[in-house]
């Protein structure tokens, strides 16, 4: 009998193709994913190994054990499983809905899910223009952990921002137990918006972000404020900001949420983000607990229990870390 992380909501109704299960906790790896969820299903970004296949599983995810910078956004990896590998074509044959597992409700998860719900509008010969220009935009966005340099205005015009515009109130919440409702229903809400860009019905949303920069390091990264906004990211890099230090969210347990990023991959001898993260767990309340992970490029605190250090305490962690790297 599989008993697994167990759900905190399975939301039926939603989707014809496939059936969002938002689980309690997040699968420990491949064993754990295999042995306690069923056959033929897919993972978006859901478990903390590397992404790939094994057998009729499926993760897709670029965060855990690669190299960001060679490693395509989970949305990318479903584009082209769905548009050369017909992963749902031969998978709904055997079963239907297909199980797909999130945590959240990010942009790369939600254009991910429209692309599994939306096969068939991929495995046309003509497939989707519109859907292929976001995927490959989001693709250059996500893997650059969002401090991105692009023309703000450029996103704004080709409906961007107002596509992922639904996903701004689980971001300015952060990750919480039990709210599978609203991870689901924000999948849904990205995925109608998508299909409106595609039927030519988009509207447009303006980027209003304004992060506040808490402290600039003369080792040239930053810490700001995203202030519930992720495009604050996209603004920051508009800005010449490369490397980052970002303050998502307070919790309302107190703690915070955080994201590490480099914006280049050819800054590791001077802003170490592994190195950084491993510093930032050393000097957690919690070390029964692994509070801080991800890849070379981009990183961050746990989205669900969150980081016990201010942001001040990061500072003097980070100022510590990078001068030793400078010296080296």
């Amino acid at each position: 009998m599989k008993t697994g992380p167990g759900l905190a909501g399975i939301m039926a109704g939603l989707f014809e193709n496939i059936e969002i299960r938002v689980p309690e906790r997040r699968f420990q790896n491949w064993a754990d994913f295999t042995t306690n969820a069923p056959e033929y299903s897919i993972g978006l970004e859901v478990m903390d190994d590397t992404p790939g296949h094994q057998g009729h599983y499926a993760h897709f995810d670029h965060h855990c054990g690669v190299i960001r910078e060679v490693t395509m956004s989970a949305a990318m990896q479903v584009y082209i499983a769905v548009r050369q590998g017909r992963i749902m074509e031969r998978w709904l044959r055997h079963k239907q809905p297909i199980p797909v597992y999130v945590w959240n409700a990010d942009q790369d998860v939600c254009l991910s899910a429209f692309v599994l719900e939306y096969h068939y509008m991929l495995e046309r010969v003509e497939g989707t223009p519109l859907l292929r220009w976001i995927v490959q935009y989001n693709n250059k966005i996500d893997v650059c952990g969002g401090l991105y340099p692009v023309r703000l205005d450029e996103l704004v015009k080709n409906h961007f921002t107002w596509v992922f515009e639904p996903y701004m109130e689980q971001r300015s919440r952060g990750k919480e137990q039990g709210d599978a409702e609203l991870v689901t229903k924000t999948i849904r809400a990205v995925c109608d918006r998508l299909l409106a860009l595609i039927e030519g019905r988009a509207g447009t949303s303006p980027i209003t972000a304004r992060p506040d920069i808490l402290y600039r390091s003369g080792h040239d990264f930053v810490i700001a404020a995203e202030k519930g906004d992720p495009h604050s990211r996209l603004v920051l890099a508009a800005e010449g900001h490369r490397n980052l230090i970002s303050v998502i969210c307070q919790r309302p347990s107190g703690r915070f949420t955080y994201s590490v990023i480099r914006g280049s991959p050819y800054d590791e001898d001077t802003f170490p983000v592994i190195e950084l993260i491993n510093a930032f767990q050393a000097a957690e309340d919690r070390q029964d607990v692994k509070i801080w992970g991800g890849s070379n490029l981009a990183a961050g605190s746990d989205s669900e229990l969150g980081s016990s250090l201010h942001w001040t305490q990061l500072r003097d962690i980070a100022e510590r870390v990078v001068s030793a790297a400078a010296a080296r």
